[in-house]
């Protein structure tokens, strides 16, 4: 797919820090973009291949407060002459640089009840059933229109790694990875670190997609759960910053780095940055940087 995109570069390029062994090359995804970047655009293009195609001029879909997926739509749809909006899973209101900065891109924002946020398609249809222009994407991007945008990650690199490993919330990147693998005939090894305490039902996704014999979902990188750290953690991740000059945040790429450290994988690997750095800059841990 041919897009502003593609002028801007994400390298594959040797990656070394103390602590961390190995042949490990690192996928700079954090490159593409500095807000649309990683596995966000990545569960994206597709999706907006797919709006344009059928003649849709606005891109309408769900998170979270804190959620990158909304603020890369934001800003891809900006770049791309596109219109945005969101439903705000909100019960009270909130604010926050986030928000601000999808709202700066142009995103209409729809708060809505947790209650009401359950009822997706409800949502869309009572807002946007009229609207020929919208074009409708689920929480964070995914389903299949994602995974084939994933999969582009493995059929650019230039050689067959051992592994793959990334910090997994959804399973939808390692469901893409791994279906990569297949299209390429590779031996590859996904190792999904799951950020947030929901291993079983990526566990779930992953078995109904017929990649259990290649994606792993690793347990026990948690640190309490979603956007949970300690100072641990949190001295890791600087420390890290500070040796290779690359952001990782505390929410996802920094407990899957602790877990390539921790595990010590053998053969030639590649860690996969999915951006998504913004996080290292919520106040919460800026108190403690």
């Amino acid at each position: 797919m041919s897009t502003e995109f593609d002028k801007l570069h994400a390298p594959l390029q040797p990656f070394r820090i103390k602590g961390v062994e190995g042949d490990i090359y690192i996928q700079r995804d954090d490159l593409i973009h500095p807000l649309v970047s990683g596995n966000k655009w990545r569960k994206l293009q597709y999706h907006i291949l797919y709006a344009r195609q059928e003649g849709k001029t606005r891109l309408v879909t769900f998170g979270g407060a804190y959620s990158n997926h909304l603020l890369a739509t934001a800003a891809a749809g900006a770049i791309l002459g596109l219109q945005t909006a969101a439903f705000l899973r909100a019960d009270e209101p909130i604010d926050n640089h986030y928000l601000r900065a999808a709202q700066l891109y142009g995103m209409q924002l729809i708060p809505v009840s947790r209650d009401e946020y359950r009822q997706k398609e409800e949502l869309f249809t009572r807002h946007f059933g009229k609207d020929n222009t919208a074009y409708c994407i689920a929480e964070g991007g995914a389903g299949a229109a994602a995974w084939e945008g994933v999969a582009g990650i493995v059929k650019a690199l230039p050689f067959s790694p051992d592994y793959i490993l990334h910090a997994s919330a959804t399973a939808t990147t390692a469901i893409g990875l791994g279906k990569g693998i297949q299209a390429c005939g590779y031996a590859t090894r996904v190792y999904a670190v799951a950020v947030l305490n929901n291993v079983e039902e990526q566990r779930r996704l992953i078995q109904e997609a017929g990649l259990a014999e290649t994606v792993e979902v690793l347990d026990g990188y948690t640190f309490g759960g979603y956007a949970k750290i300690t100072d641990l953690l949190m001295d890791f991740v600087k420390s890290a910053i500070a040796q290779s000059g690359i952001l990782f945040d505390p929410v996802y790429t920094g407990k899957a780095l602790w877990a390539l450290r921790d595990l010590a994988l053998p053969g030639r690997g590649v860690f996969l940055h999915t951006g998504g750095s913004m996080g290292l800059f919520s106040e919460a841990f800026l108190k403690r940087l």
